[in-house]
């Protein structure tokens, strides 16, 4: 098995046919086709069905693509390491990043890392643990900012603690419940609910049963901060969030906290990281600001 028997089979993999592989990479067709048939016989394995519009993955395919990433991505952070260790800049680092951790810490640290490594290209994917934790695993993903249940901690990955957070309830400017001032005034309202952990439809309901109320009426459920934006700003929907969601002045003008009695506590937001395998510094470095950023007084 060799290195750019992988790299091409990746590239095959992600854009869903030999020529359109060999466009991404500058080589030619008949390389790449020979690349594959060779990975597939040491491997003693079909990897593609060749179909009349391109290729699919077999399910063997589809397991060793994940191992191929994987490796790849390692060989990337390896070379990556050496260069970032002799004062390069060069590299990429792959961030998940809840919504909490989009608008209450990565604003907050963009500029200083960009300041250190202008010439690492950052790629941000929304999420929470439960829809990143396998690429965290896998290595496709290198650091994870966002709310964790401290229940459903992995103890395969590194976790490290940033700050306390909570919720509030937030509707669109204007909400017809705006003067509601406790849960009871809500149980009657449509509401919109995230996937913090596994069993998102709970993460409310339980709020609702710790004040012996019936669960509430669920209308909706999204994980993007543009399906949940959407779907406030535009209907009468509530939805309890991160504070970090009317802090924000990018949002503070499309959205009003309902002022309820008491204190709403959400998971803790987490940096996490596959443990046993070191960052690369530029990774470390982003580390660094995420935790000397949660030590400010403002952070939670």
């Amino acid at each position: 098995m060799k290195f750019n028997q992988l790299r091409d089979f990746v590239a095959v993999a992600e854009n869903g046919s030999l020529r359109g592989a060999a466009r991404a990479l500058g080589l030619a067709q008949p390389a790449i086709t020979r690349s594959i048939q060779e990975l597939e016989h040491s491997l003693g394995a079909q990897l593609f069905i060749r179909e009349a519009r391109g290729v699919r993955l077999t399910p063997i395919g589809q397991d060793f693509l994940v191992r191929a990433m994987t490796i790849l991505g390692e060989v990337r952070r390896a070379r990556e390491s050496v260069h970032q260790l002799q004062d390069g800049v060069e590299g990429e680092l792959v961030l998940g990043l809840s919504i909490a951790g989009h608008l209450g810490v990565f604003g907050k640290v963009l500029n200083r890392f960009r300041t250190r490594y202008p010439r690492v290209r950052l790629r941000m994917i929304e999420g929470f643990l439960p829809t990143l934790e396998t690429d965290l695993r896998n290595g496709l993903v290198d650091i994870y900012v966002g709310p964790v249940h401290e229940a459903a901690q992995p103890a395969d990955l590194q976790v490290n603690r940033l700050f306390d957070n909570r919720r509030v309830v937030v509707g669109r400017r204007g909400h017809p419940l705006s003067a509601a001032r406790g849960l009871a005034d809500l149980v009657d309202a449509d509401w919109l609910t995230t996937s913090i952990t596994h069993e998102a439809r709970d993460e409310l309901a339980q709020v609702f049963r710790d004040q012996g109320l019936p669960p509430p009426r669920l209308a909706a459920q999204a994980q993007s901060a543009l399906s949940i934006l959407t779907a406030l700003v535009n209907s009468d929907l509530l939805a309890m969030l991160p504070i970090q969601w009317v802090e924000s002045p990018l949002l503070g003008d499309r959205l009003e906290q309902i002022a309820l009695a008491g204190t709403f506590v959400a998971p803790p937001i987490m940096l996490v990281h596959r443990a046993g395998i070191g960052l690369t510094p530029a990774g470390e470095y982003f580390a660094h600001l995420v935790t000397q950023h949660a030590a400010w007084p403002t952070a939670g």
